[in-house]
């Protein structure tokens, strides 16, 4: 008999982002709501047999209350699938837990496994493996017997990392939640499938086993994630994975070299990439400009381009400064106190042979210019 499992984990619902803004923390909290909305509704269009979600579906054991009204209208709005969870490192069971609020609780298809245990769906055996502390360096896989020779099908579902496709000692994601799990010992002991969260990305790491990744991805150069996982299985036969989409905000990472640019034409290069679908951009500018061009053109380009995006990020630490104070002095004229000021930094940077305070009185001129640009002492010669 064929069984549909639509696979799922690491939701981090109540996601803080501190590095974004307001504007793109409210876009954030309503995609991370749609995207569940809509890996739910994809569970009934492909008349699942259970939705498998392997923990960190919150960000945190205790989240904001409205947040959880909004999951419950959800899960109550999505009731024609039973949902089966575990929390995760992040989203830990215990006495005032988000697993323990009666919004959650009272919800009869949903189904909050603390234990490790053997649940008979009918269709399939399920294997919860809960993490019940974040410093677990027990291997989950000695948690589950033999099940060979059962003609069940058994399914592992996990919050872990995988030794078997990663050495999680040299891995920089959550140091400090090793929770090991060897899905090639699970795999040796008869089990047909094993759905595992804490990776965000899609990662296929045995031919039975796979993270789904993020349904919703949490941060710049996270790949493959916004996905649900359609699994198909009968016994005997290798499970089948088809991503679905449920993202909702695009992510990009983009790099340019300014050289040769002017204002218009970076306004023509963030169009394109927001044309092509881009919510959240993080730019990396990079080449040589003029003083002129990073006190004046950088900055109405950044003000223009803002409103383009909910969130954008731009990075010119990359910008090789090039001062051409002729030039400057050309097209602008400065009261003589301040055309004084600049007389001193300019001879301390013609005099100077330290690449560091070179670098910072760089700086300190650009800064100056844009001062001076702002507040309107910057007189335009004719």
């Amino acid at each position: 008999m064929m069984v549909k499992i639509l696979a799922t984990a690491d939701w981090q619902l109540d996601m803080r982002a501190h590095k974004l803004n307001k504007r793109a923390k409210d876009m954030l909290y309503d995609a991370r709501l749609k995207a569940l909305d809509c890996l739910l509704k994809l569970g009934k269009e492909h008349e699942v047999n259970a939705i498998l979600a392997a923990g960190d579906l919150f960000e945190v054991a205790n989240p904001r209350r409205s947040l959880i009204s909004d999951v419950a209208r959800i899960l109550h709005d999505n009731n024609t699938v039973d949902v089966h969870i575990i929390p995760g490192n992040h989203d830990l069971c215990g006495h005032g837990s988000v697993w323990s609020q009666p919004e959650l609780t009272s919800i009869s298809h949903l189904h909050i496994y603390d234990k490790y245990d053997e649940i008979d769906l009918g269709d399939f055996v399920l294997h919860p493996l809960p993490v019940h502390h974040k410093h677990e360096l027990e291997p989950y896989d000695g948690l589950l017997r033999d099940v060979k020779g059962d003609n069940r099908i058994h399914v592992v579902m996990a919050h872990a990392h995988d030794v078997s496709h990663m050495d999680f000692s040299t891995s920089s994601h959550e140091v400090e939640a090793k929770l090991p799990i060897d899905t090639s010992n699970v795999k040796q002991k008869g089990y047909d499938l094993c759905i595992l969260g804490h990776w965000h990305s899609w990662t296929e790491v045995q031919d039975n086993a796979l993270y789904p990744g993020t349904h919703e991805q949490t941060k710049f150069g996270e790949r493959d994630a916004g996905y649900v996982a359609l699994v198909e299985i009968e016994k005997g036969q290798l499970p089948s994975f088809t991503k679905l989409k449920t993202g909702q905000l695009i992510w990009k990472k983009e790099q340019f070299d300014v050289e040769g640019y002017t204002e218009e034409m970076l306004i023509a290069k963030v169009d394109s990439i927001r044309k092509e679908g881009c919510d959240f951009l993080h730019l990396t500018l990079t080449g040589e400009a003029d003083l002129m061009f990073l006190t004046d053109a950088i900055p109405r380009f950044e003000a223009a381009a803002q409103p383009r995006f909910g969130f954008l990020e731009i990075d010119v630490s990359g910008i090789r400064q090039t001062i051409d104070i002729a030039e400057m002095q050309e097209k602008s004229s400065l009261p003589p106190m301040l055309n004084s000021v600049q007389e001193d930094i300019l001879n301390e940077i013609a005099s100077t042979t330290d690449e560091s305070r070179l670098t910072h009185l760089q700086a300190e001129l650009v800064e100056f210019w844009r001062c001076l640009r702002d507040s309107g002492l910057m007189e335009e010669v004719n």
